[in-house]
């Protein structure tokens, strides 16, 4: 058969290949003999109408395509228009967002043929054969279909042995150039790509959905299959390469052992993952650096510790600081995430938290206002008491728009100007700029971001914002 992987339509700055089509593709090779494609829309900028252009050109006997809250509305479109193009087209979609609102997908768009609910690297390969024979697919895990107006589901799927699945096939994107970005400035230069080492978390934040998705089960490929993967891929020219999991540095005996074969086997990458505060210890990240990783992202999210609590991030905002502060101390480029609406802050919460920005002075911060998203337990606590609507599911909410959150939308994103401002201050000092001169000196990364967009308008560009920001701030 002819199958078609695809993200949706869009347009992002954030380049980073679709990594679960990549190894549902990997997947069907294994097994089968289908001529299977894959269209990264989303990073390749594609329209609605450019998509839909190029999914009729294809005709493939089966469409596979992933979305999220953000995009479900753009998918959605596509889906429809290709149904009415395509109708021998079997239409099968999957993702976080499909996954937690599988029913009302089906229930309200006929024309969705099956969701894959979870890890569909088993459950594709399943559905195709069963296709195939004209089988209800009934016994694939992770199905969910409409026959006959009943619904019919199986739990999530899941994958136990991560070291079983085929690496994801990345030739099938290589004529699209991804990389990594903060505000349009280029932070990696030469070939990257992304990687899993792990799936699932055992936390369960309530903002987010990644703690649902994998029923809190955290699974770990073995080191041994983790380099064997890295060293493919700088074979392959690769210079940049960015690990997805969700808690990498979870188990520091384990990324520790990784760290030791990649300088035993002399894979020279440069290396981006995301840590958790309470596991940043001050060896770790010596020996992580060492090894090539040269960014790290913590979720640090809050200066209040009661709205910690509110999301359940198990963590404090001194170990934060300890974090932020070890992580400099193994010259590593620090990013930091801050999220504003937690109901249960006052505004001068909210500002301690632009204060918190102003003294932890990361390398780069990303700042949120809280979304209110389907499979989340805050979706779940405003849906028990009544606060979301009917056709709340299809997309995001952010905090705002419910009218119990106690912070309104001018206020919250005034508040996100104040701390990307509070954090371009933090470096307009002498001491500061003696530790950037220092990263320069012992991190390549940063030496390579600096050099490459020292005469980048885009630098400039984002410096009049912050400064635009700043002199409005002042006047209002």
């Amino acid at each position: 058969m002819k199958v078609l992987f695809s993200t949706p339509p869009g347009n992002t700055a954030e380049k980073w290949p679709p990594l679960g089509l990549l190894y549902l593709a990997a997947s069907l090779k294994r097994h089968r003999s289908d001529d299977v494609k894959v269209v990264d829309a989303f990073c390749m900028n594609l329209t609605k109408v450019e998509l839909l252009k190029l999914i009729k050109k294809e005709n493939p006997d089966i469409l596979g395509l992933n979305t999220s809250t953000h995009s479900f509305i753009n998918s959605i479109e596509v889906l429809q228009e290709v149904s009415r193009v395509l109708p021998n087209t079997t239409i099968v979609m999957g993702g976080y967002h499909a996954t937690f609102a599988a029913e009302q997908i089906l229930k309200t768009y006929p024309f969705v043929n099956y969701v894959i609910k979870g890890e569909a690297d088993r459950a594709i390969v399943e559905l195709l054969e069963c296709i195939e024979n004209d089988i209800q697919p009934s016994q694939v895990e992770g199905i969910s279909f409409v026959d006959e107006d009943h619904y019919f589901t199986n739990p999530p799927a899941l994958i136990k042995n991560l070291d079983n699945l085929a690496f994801p096939d990345r030739n099938l994107l290589k004529d699209v150039e991804y990389g990594y970005t903060y505000h349009n400035i280029p932070l990696m230069f030469g070939k990257l790509t992304t990687m899993s080492t792990s799936r699932g978390c055992p936390f369960g934040c309530s903002y987010c959905s990644c703690a649902s998705f994998s029923r809190r089960n955290l699974r770990y490929r073995s080191a041994e299959n983790v380099i064997h993967e890295m060293q493919m891929l700088s074979d392959d020219g690769f210079k940049n390469l960015v690990i997805v999991d969700d808690n990498f540095t979870y188990k520091p005996e384990r990324v520790e052992e990784i760290c030791e074969l990649i300088k035993e086997e002399r894979i020279r990458m440069k290396f981006y993952c995301e840590g958790r505060v309470d596991k940043a210890f001050p060896d770790l990240l010596k020996k992580m650096k060492n090894a090539g990783f040269d960014v790290i992202y913590f979720g640090a999210e809050s200066r209040s510790k009661h709205a910690l609590d509110y999301y359940n991030k198990k963590i404090t905002p001194e170990q934060t600081m300890k974090a932020v502060e070890n992580a400099k101390k193994a010259n590593m480029i620090v990013i930091t995430s801050f999220i504003l609406g937690a109901p249960v802050e006052s505004m001068e919460d909210l500002k301690k938290t632009i204060n918190f920005i102003h003294q932890l002075k990361p390398h780069g911060i990303q700042m949120n206002i809280l979304d209110i998203l389907i499979g989340t337990k805050l979706w779940e606590d405003m849906s028990q008491r009544g606060k979301i609507g009917p056709e709340d599911w299809k997309t995001n909410h952010h905090i705002y728009e419910y009218e119990d959150s106690g912070h309104n939308r001018n206020e919250l994103e005034k508040l996100v100007n104040q701390g990307y401002k509070a954090h371009f201050d933090s470096w307009k000092n002498k001491k500061t700029i003696e530790e950037l001169i220092k990263l320069i000196l012992y991190n390549q990364t940063a030496r390579s971001t600096i050099f490459n967009n020292l005469l980048s308008p885009h630098i400039w560009k984002s410096i009049k914002e912050l400064e635009t920001h700043k002199r409005m701030d002042e006047i209002t």
